[in-house]
This record gives structure tokens, C-alpha cells and sequence, in this order.
């Protein structure tokens, strides 16, 4: 296996941007840290790309200005696995690359900080919010600067934002939630979505109620309430109070004596997993568990937030670490030329993982029960 930047980085005890820059002898390196990289480098036999000729050839990247920019979030938001993750990744391949990435936030579209408008810049990775009309928020010269170098969004692209994409397949995972629940014969289902206006919430659950219709099943939608009105920087969702009344309502339905056994939800659908880890304080507080008196399926796969949950959550990986990646080639792609025309939008496959927060509908007896999924 061929030895890269990662490898030197780790056995140096330094971050691969570190490591890059000692062995291109950064002046911000200091002298004992750039040594002891080389030496591990020697040692590991690590050798930068070459050509054919044998002579070192440098990376598209090398060198570059590359701003990682976050648009109209919170940091609470920002901070949230799904994101930091895919910022992550973005951060490893730029430094991999050899190039210097600066970290901005613009928590206000319309206040742009001057290190964005009067720094230029080789390329942008972005990160926006996904709510709200936050292309028509942006001052002029900023939107003339995203026509104007290229750009990779990471996680959605907000609606009239010029520039690429790296995206998870939100139609895909609707659809692998989806078929977790009918398989295990769940025909009506609830979902949970406090964000309605979300864009990548909405075509995930656009694409579930499809594949649950498809599939014989009725899918359960309880009005959120007014929408409000979005303003920047948008906050995550982190309070029980934004999913509490939905799952009362669900809670109401499941415990109806007047409702008919085949009228009520047997599973609930997030679009995420933040909202997953609040449904579930949210059914405590009824005396409900996951996986016992209600299934529950979720998105994104955020180890941190759900490690603690039990029964364990059944949810869809969207690996955005790989995003963050594949957002540097593709803007390596765009800066060396290789793409020219129409904006390009990368998928990432999602996987499903199992849970305990699934079980499995059978007949005893003319009513409902369930037993949990193997």
C-alpha cells in the first residue's frame, strides 16, 4: 500500500496540513517539527506524486487559496457531526493537496467579512443554510465573487447558487428508510419534521412517502405549526420543545381508545438524526420506547448523537467525510480546467444501518404486536 501524507501525519503526531507544509518547507513550520517530518517520511519511504519521468509532479491544488466558507449558520449548527464531518474531510484533501485553506464564516449573507470580499481567492468550498431564500439575502459583489471562482457546495446547494455539488442522495435514502420500514411490514407511518421548509428534508421525505405508497403504505404528516419566518444565522433544532407536540399527537394516536388499530402509526420517519435523538426524550416523557411501542427510522448516521441512544438507531449513512473529498477533486477539476460547461452534482450512495428503534409487525390474535428486528 502506498504511502501517503495521512501516514506521515500520523506517525509525526502532526495534522496532514502540518505535515504538508514541513515538507515544502513552510516558514510557519518550526525547524524541530519540519525535521522530525522529513525523518519519519524517509523512513516510511513517502514520495509525492511523480510523472512518468520519475520527477516530481505537484499537485493542482498546490499552493492554491482555497476559502471554506459557512453561509448563513450557526456555529451550534456547523458543529453538528453531519457538517463538521464533511468540513473535515474537505480540510484533509486541501491539505493533502498542498494547498492553504482559510476558514471563514458568514453568519449573515448580507455582512459578508472583508476577507471575503477584497481577498481573491483560487476556490471556494462551501456549506450554506438550506432554509430560507439565502442567495437573494447576498450583497452583489459577493454573489458576482461565487459566479466568479469556482465553487463545490458541500451538503446542498442552496436554490440560485452558482457552482457544484457534493451531495448525499436524499431520494436514495428516502427510499432505503422506507423500504427498512416495509420490510418489516409497516404500512403507516409518522413523520417527524420540525425544519418544513428544509430542502434536503423535504426531498427525503418526498421520496419516503413514495416508496411508502408504492409500497401499500399511508404516510402520517402532523403540521409543524406556523412557519416562521427564516433569519440568519439559522440555529439547529436542539430543544425538545420543537418535536414535542408532534409526537403528543402520535403518542394521542397510539394510545386512542377510539382509533382503530390499523389507523395508527406503527413507525416514525426523521429526516434526520438530530431530530431522531429528540423524538426520543420526546416519547419518554409519554412513556414511550423505540423499538418497543413505536419503530423509528432516521438519517445521517451522526455517531456522536446517537451512541447514547437505546435501543439503538436504525438510520441511513450518508459518509460525509467522503463528501468533503470529493467536493476538493471536483474543485481541483474545475481550477485545472477539466470542467468547463454545466454544473456538476456528485452522489454519494447511502447505506443503511440497523437498529434496535425497528421491529417487526405480526398478527396475534386479530390485533397488532410486534417483535424486535434480528
Amino acid at each position: 500500500m502506498a504511502v501517503t501524507i495521512r501516514h506521515v501525519a500520523e506517525e509525526a503526531g502532526v495534522s496532514p496540513g502540518t505535515a504538508s507544509r514541513a515538507l515544502r518547507g513552510h516558514p510557519q513550520v518550526s525547524a524541530e517539527c519540519a525535521a522530525r517530518v522529513r525523518a519519519v517520511a524517509d523512513r516510511l519511504g513517502y514520495n509525492p506524486l511523480r510523472d512518468h519521468s520519475g520527477r516530481s509532479r505537484p499537485e493542482p491544488l498546490a499552493g492554491k487559496r482555497i476559502a471554506i466558507v459557512m453561509f448563513g449558520i450557526d456555529r451550534a449548527l456547523a458543529s453538528l457531526p453531519v457538517v463538521a464531518e464533511a468540513i473535515h474531510g474537505a480540510e484533509e484533501a486541501l491539505a493533502e493537496a498542498g494547498a492553504h485553506p482559510v476558514l471563514i464564516d458568514v453568519p449573515d449573507p448580507a455582512e459578508p467579512p472583508r476577507s471575503l470580499r477584497r481577498i481573491m481567492f483560487d476556490g471556494i468550498v462551501a456549506k450554506a443554510a438550506l432554509q430560507g431564500q439565502i442567495v437573494e439575502q447576498m450583497t452583489p459583489k459577493l454573489r458576482t465573487a461565487l459566479r466568479m471562482t469556482p465553487v463545490v457546495w458541500l451538503l446542498g446547494r442552496p436554490t440560485g447558487a452558482p457552482g457544484d455539488t457534493a451531495d448525499p442522495d436524499d431520494a436514495l435514502i428516502g427510499r432505503l428508510a422506507a423500504a427498512a420500514l416495509l420490510d418489516n411490514a409497516h404500512r403507516r407511518v409518522a413523520v417527524v419534521n420540525p425544519k418544513a421548509d428544509h430542502a434536503a428534508f423535504s426531498a427525503r421525505i418526498s421520496a419516503f412517502r413514495r416508496a411508502i405508497e408504492e409500497g401499500g403504505g399511508t404516510v402520517v404528516e402532523y403540521p409543524s405549526g406556523p412557519e416562521r419566518p427564516v433569519s440568519f444565522p439559522l440555529q439547529p433544532v436542539i430543544d425538545v420543545a420543537h418535536v414535542q407536540p408532534l409526537v403528543n399527537r402520535i403518542a394521542e394516536s397510539l394510545r386512542g381508545r377510539h382509533a382503530l388499530a390499523h389507523e395508527r402509526p406503527t413507525a416514525i420517519f426523521c429526516p434526520a438524526d438530530s431530530i431522531a435523538a429528540l423524538v426520543y426524550r420526546a416519547l419518554a416523557t409519554k412513556g414511550l420506547v423505540p423499538g418497543r411501542d413505536v419503530s423509528l427510522v432516521s438519517c445521517n448516521h451522526e455517531r456522536a448523537l446517537v451512541a447514547g441512544l437505546w435501543p439503538t438507531l436504525a438510520t441511513v449513512e450518508v459518509h460525509p467525510r467522503r463528501l468533503g473529498r470529493l467536493a476538493v477533486e471536483q474543485l481541483s477539476r474545475r481550477i485545472t480546467g477539466q470542467f468547463a460547461g454545466a454544473a456538476v452534482e456528485i452522489r454519494v450512495e447511502p447505506a443503511f444501518i440497523a437498529g434496535g428503534s425497528i421491529t417487526r409487525l405480526r398478527r396475534e390474535g386479530g390485533k397488532n404486536s410486534s417483535r424486535r428486528s434480528r
